[in-house]
């Protein structure tokens, strides 16, 4: 792991272990499968120095959403977005690569993760085409009934002891209805055999039905036990903030 996936990973896990007893935020995608080329494109690789670190989603030309958790103590002019991308290792013609320009912020509180959503200002505005497009966002305050079928994706690890794959991943999802489970988040998993998020996948996106309406977030226990949802930021109620930064 790299400097800052590791002072990102130290930093989180603290502040989370303190208010969840057990608990740890890692995110990477552990019994998933990889995707087919470009399925997902709306999705985007947070990198530094050119190691991909987390996620994140393309909600319009020159807009992405990901998690605030993400940049925590990072200086966003460190952060390179790779747009279009399939293996992270190949010189692909598909990929675009942006820096960011500004950041949007909602008052992360990174003792609870409350309100763990960021929108990132790309330097300029992406060339749409099969590669790279737009995720449908949410109408204000929606709501994903549990049972709802979504699926997830992410460059993250393949297992708790594994290496980060070279591909896309993806992993099918259920939304779940818990008692952990707060208003601001969407609870989903794949219950009864071992898969899930877990390090190197927060920020990245919860579709269902073609709209993103969750962005990876954290866990609580460990990595795709079976038992235990994964949480996501909940898209729906952050659309005034959401539009308010597209309308700036």
């Amino acid at each position: 792991m790299d400097r800052m996936g590791s002072l990102l990973l130290t930093t989180v896990v603290l502040l989370w272990a303190c208010s969840v007893h057990g608990g740890s935020l890692r995110s990477w995608i552990v019994g998933g499968r990889e995707a087919a080329p470009n399925s997902h494109p709306y999705i985007a690789s947070l990198q530094f120095k050119r190691h991909h670190f987390c996620g994140g989603s393309l909600i319009a030309p020159q807009f992405l959403m990901t998690a605030a958790h993400c940049l925590t103590d990072m200086n966003p002019s460190l952060v390179s977005v790779v747009l279009g991308a399939h293996s992270l290792r190949t010189n692909e013609r598909s990929k675009q690569t942006f820096s960011i320009s500004q950041v949007f912020q909602n008052g992360f509180n990174p003792q609870t993760m409350q309100n763990d959503i960021l929108v990132l200002k790309l330097d300029r505005a992406v060339t749409l085409n099969a590669s790279v497009r737009l995720v449908r966002l949410p109408r204000a305050n929606e709501t994903v009934p549990a049972g709802t079928a979504c699926v997830t994706a992410g460059w993250g690890r393949l297992s708790s002891e594994g290496s980060f794959p070279d591909q896309l991943q993806e992993l099918n999802m259920t939304v779940a209805e818990m008692d952990s489970c707060r208003p601001t988040n969407i609870c989903a998993g794949v219950f009864m055999r071992q898969a899930g998020i877990c390090f190197g996948d927060s920020g990245g996106p919860l579709v269902c039905n073609g709209v993103i309406q969750g962005i990876t977030s954290f866990i609580t226990g460990t990595c795709g036990n079976g038992v235990a949802p994964d949480f996501f930021t909940r898209v729906a109620l952050f659309r005034n903030f959401i539009d308010n930064a597209l309308n700036s």
